[in-house]
């Protein structure tokens, strides 16, 4: 039998996905991305009640660093707020997005 150990690096953005603070989240996703300690990096949306065009950028740029590094991303519970955008910017044709509350930060 074999064995898989995965790690999921979670990371957390709280209350609007904006311009003021897509920096600070972008540079958080992609440390998480590229640390050497995880193969999976888990965006946990529950907090964010609001995502613009700045926020959006920034997850496409944690998607194609994850892509380019070789690493599963995924974006957990959603707000149907904040799902309406990913639609309307066919995001959510492009990330697993999953319904899934409660992550433990590994």
């Amino acid at each position: 039998m074999y064995s898989v150990e995965t790690s999921v690096k979670v990371v957390r953005p709280e209350g609007a996905l904006t311009a003021a603070n897509a920096d600070a989240f972008k540079e958080e996703m992609l440390s998480a991305i590229t640390s050497g300690s995880t193969n999976e990096v888990a965006i946990d949306m529950a907090a964010v009640d609001s995502v613009d065009n700045s926020g959006l950028v920034a997850l496409l740029a944690g998607f194609d660093t994850a892509k380019r590094h070789s690493k599963r991303i995924s974006v957990r519970d959603v707000a149907p707020s904040v799902r309406i955008v990913f639609e309307l910017a066919q995001l959510d044709r492009a990330v697993s997005i999953v319904d899934q509350p409660n992550l433990q930060a590994a």
